[in-house]
């Protein structure tokens, strides 16, 4: 069984290149940073009219519920959390966990 942990998110619209940048790059250190995390991947969105207008995502892999359990209380998830809510606009995050055989 592996759980897609999947994080879409949008940019306030005042966030610098430089900050959606970093926004990323820290997301994408999480992976070395919580053993937990089976793998990752993040990217901006391409256009769809469908997009509900997110400019990102992650999509996180675990071997299973426990180790997603593991990741959400973790110091990094949570310093990253911290990190990146001054640039991302809150209300406007869609967060999902998917299973697979």
């Amino acid at each position: 069984m592996t759980i897609h942990h999947i994080v879409l998110y949008k940019f306030k619209p005042e966030a610098t290149p430089e900050q959606r940048q970093s926004v990323k790059d820290s997301a994408s250190a999480l992976g070395s940073q919580i053993p937990a995390i089976q793998s990752l991947i993040t990217g901006e969105t391409v256009y769809n009219a469908l997009g509900h207008g997110y400019d990102a995502g992650v999509i996180f892999l675990f071997e299973s519920v426990a180790k997603l359990n593991e990741y959400r209380p973790h110091k990094a998830h949570l310093d990253y959390q911290a990190f990146s809510a001054p640039y991302i606009e809150g209300a406007d995050k869609l967060i999902f966990d998917i299973e697979t055989a």
